[in-house]
């Protein structure tokens, strides 16, 4: 549902109390009128398994908010394999009271389910079935058009072989292997802030004979102004609190929308089943009775070379040395053709896993995993 979360609370909802064992409050940066204050956890909290947000004060003037940021499933649940759901919410606000408390802030929870949010990131973990491998789909996403996707025209494509960002500054769309992830060194993960049960959690992942496949697919919205975009696009209220925020239906058509328009819309044909130039020559003819054989034989090309390991972004490069953008733009439109004569039925069934699991948006569970074994 909900991964990271960004939240502000004003001065007048919050107090901060000196207390005994509590770090005390330290200063980040000032300039003017503007100073950022942290506090951090002491040694004994860094290492007594409990996770607990990062936390700021931020003062403008004679105003000054409260920042607040964290996962919300390892809030609760010490790791965010396991997912959360609204039924959920009340006891996010109960813990998110007392961890709060062990830095010496006192915030009612009236006040915590009202605070205002400026970032934050919709989620879903797919369990994979029928022998497919997160590392293997993304091996295969890593071939995906990006041409003026959103806002992405401007962007960074990572790809690590286990997990792929499509990167602008305001937000990014994050897919990667959710198990191989918890191997790598912090540095190199996409989730750099693990929790020691989420560590064990992995150890005993790594014990039983079938482990699971677990995609992770992410929408980082890492800019208030582009989390109120993206919320007005999709039918939603902008600047919301964290009450109004914490819905499934939003979390759901959000990860739903990115997953659409960035992945799938028009790139269908990358995941088709059928590769056979002849049999996609056949069914281009079947599918446009009008075209001419020599634009019939460039899409089987243009098919086959798109569906090359390297992908379209490979190919976009080597053409693009030769011609003009324009040229570029106008191969693109063909690709569509290629798209429209695809159907979910006529491609890899993790596709429809995928779209199956974020429209069914229920939240996955590691016990269910353990108890698979």
């Amino acid at each position: 549902m909900i991964d990271t979360i960004i939240l502000t609370i004003p001065s007048g909802n919050f107090v901060t109390v000196k207390e005994p064992n509590v770090a005390e409050w330290e200063l980040h940066s000032k300039s003017g009128f503007y100073e950022k204050r942290v506090k951090n956890q002491t040694y004994s909290q860094r290492n007594d398994g409990i996770y607990r947000p990062r936390i700021s004060t931020i003062k403008r003037g004679l105003a000054e908010n409260l920042k607040i940021e964290f996962s919300i499933p390892k809030l609760i649940f010490g790791n965010n394999i396991d997912e959360v759901c609204e039924k959920d919410f009340e006891n996010i606000l109960e813990t998110l009271h007392w961890r709060l408390r062990d830095f010496g802030v006192y915030a009612y929870v009236e006040h915590l389910r009202k605070a205002a949010v400026s970032v934050f990131h919709p989620s879903k973990n797919i369990l994979l079935s029928d022998g497919y491998t997160a590392s293997g789909i993304i091996k295969e996403l890593r071939k995906i058009n990006l041409t003026k996707k959103l806002d992405l025209n401007r962007d960074s494509f990572r790809n690590d072989g286990q997990s792929i960002q499509l990167y602008a500054n305001s937000h990014s769309l994050v897919i990667y292997d959710k198990i191989q992830d918890l191997r790598k060194p912090k540095k190199r993960a996409m989730d750099k802030d693990r929790t020691h049960f989420q560590q064990s959690l992995f150890q005993q992942f790594e014990a039983i004979e079938k482990k699971p496949e677990i995609l992770r697919i992410e929408a980082r919205l890492s800019n208030k102004k582009k989390m109120n975009d993206v919320l007005v696009k999709n039918g939603f209220g902008k600047s919301p609190t964290l009450e109004e925020v914490f819905k499934e239906n939003i979390c759901q058509k959000i990860v739903t929308a990115y997953w659409d328009e960035l992945v799938v819309k028009d790139n269908m044909f990358l995941f088709s089943l059928t590769n056979n130039p002849k049999q996609i020559l056949k069914k281009l003819i079947q599918s446009y009775p009008a075209i001419k054989p020599k634009e019939a034989v460039y899409l089987v090309g243009l098919d086959q070379l798109c569906k090359d390991e390297d992908g379209i972004r490979e190919l976009r490069g080597k053409l693009e040395k030769q011609a003009t953008s324009r040229t570029w733009y106008r191969m693109t439109k063909d690709m569509r053709k290629l798209n429209l004569v695809q159907t979910p039925t006529n491609c890899h069934n993790w596709i429809s896993q995928v779209a199956e699991q974020i429209k069914d948006f229920r939240p996955l569970k590691s016990k269910d995993l353990l108890c698979k074994e």
